[in-house]
């Protein structure tokens, strides 16, 4: 799953702890999550997400969720310009992964 989403600067301190602290716990928790990456793109002020989930019945649910939420995002100052289910073609591991200890 893809996603871009437009933040309202003035919020954004408040908006990123609540990410920290709340949102990402859950999305951890989230049924048929794998991975999850929140950016910043400071030449556009956009954030973009990558949450990784087990199949695309999983995708679906979770974007169903968050498409659902778009009121509440609203009342914290984030837009949700795009979301979208796409299908991993190539991924490598983290640097973690790729060293046994």
């Amino acid at each position: 799953m893809v996603g871009i989403w437009q933040r309202d600067e003035q919020q954004s301190e408040a908006q990123v702890q609540f990410l920290r602290e709340r949102i990402v716990p859950d999305v951890c928790r989230s049924p048929g999550f794998v991975a999850g990456y929140w950016t910043h793109d400071h030449s556009t002020g956009k954030d973009h997400t990558m949450i990784v989930l087990d199949s695309e019945a999983a995708a679906l649910a979770f974007k169903a969720g968050v498409e659902a939420n778009s009121q509440n995002q609203a009342a914290h100052g984030v837009t949700m310009e795009l979301l979208t289910v796409v299908e991993v073609i190539a991924a490598l591991p983290s640097q973690v992964e790729q060293h046994e200890p």
